[in-house]
């Protein structure tokens, strides 16, 4: 399987990646003011997010735990000189919702990042971990979408 992606220059240090189904993402380099889009090292972070994050949403949902919010935090520690290599990435998952399960929450992080997500199998660094279940107000609204 082939998955492509072309990046066309916009100027300066900004760049416009566009994947084979046509979805488009900001790129900027190291600028000081005026960004127009994400730096390379914060999207690498933000795809490793992503990947794990809709997977684990995915489990949860088949598991029928009522998650209302989650946000996923990623902290990535690199060198201080180029290529400024990650050396360590710690995702913070905090999983919102009613009586949802910490047991069902492991499981389906376990299987994002170790089974079906490409990003975090396609990183060298160690990647931990920890997941906050936090206890939704009764009536809270899933997110819209």
């Amino acid at each position: 399987m082939t998955k492509r992606v072309t990046l066309q220059w916009q100027g300066e240090r900004h760049f416009v990646a566009t994947d084979d189904t046509g979805n488009q993402v900001g790129i900027n380099g190291p600028h000081p003011e005026g960004s127009r889009g994400m730096g390379a090292s914060h999207l690498l972070l933000s795809a490793l997010g992503g990947c794990v994050g809709t997977t684990v949403i995915g489990v949860l949902e088949k598991k029928r735990q009522q998650v209302t919010a989650f946000e996923i935090e990623i902290v990535g520690e690199h060198l201080p000189d180029w290529p400024k290599t990650f050396t360590g990435i710690h995702l913070i998952y905090k999983i919102t919702g009613i009586d949802v399960s910490m047991k069902a929450a492991e499981r389906a992080v376990e299987l994002a990042e170790t089974r079906y997500c490409t990003v975090s199998a396609s990183l060298a660094p160690p990647i931990t971990r920890e997941i906050q279940i936090i206890p939704a107000a009764e009536g809270v609204a899933e997110p819209a979408g």
